[in-house]
């Protein structure tokens, strides 16, 4: 799943300057991992962004896509997701929004509601310590899965 075109592009000029920002050459390979991640909906792995950016440019290498991707996390540009088993997964969205979680397949989608975003921390939260976000997740079966399991039942 894509994102829209003039989302994808200012998502690329944003991750573009941040890494222009930490001090990297803004490398051809750094440019077309940095296109990979902005249009991809997926919540894709490293594995994923390395395999669609091979396609394009064949001598990338896994270290170069690992290194980028963790820059970015680390400067706050993307954000890290660990919702399933297995390697963690990239969020490129940088607008507040939650998630759909499937526990058959994994996949992960975006969820945004005003009423999920109006959520506040409890006083039993504050009493805890400062709460700087809050994320909700939903997990589930998504449709595809539910209607493979229909037509295996």
């Amino acid at each position: 799943m894509a994102a829209r075109v003039d989302e994808v592009a200012r998502r690329v000029d944003q991750l573009s300057r941040g890494l222009r920002e930490a001090g990297l050459r803004l490398t051809h390979q750094r440019l077309e991992i940095v296109r990979v991640i902005a249009a991809d909906e997926t919540h894709p792995d490293v594995e994923t962004v390395y395999r669609a950016v091979r396609e394009r440019v064949p001598t990338i290498s896994l270290d170069t896509v690992y290194r980028t991707l963790a820059t970015l996390a680390e400067r706050g540009l993307i954000l890290r997701v660990l919702f399933t088993p297995g390697p963690a997964r990239y969020d490129a969205n940088p607008a507040r929004h939650h998630h759909f979680v499937c526990t058959h397949c994994g996949l992960i989608r975006d969820v945004e509601n005003a009423d999920l975003d109006a959520i506040r921390p409890t006083a039993e939260v504050a009493r805890i310590g400062r709460c700087d976000a809050i994320s909700v997740q939903f997990r589930g079966v998504c449709a595809p899965c539910q209607s493979r399991e229909a037509t295996t039942a």
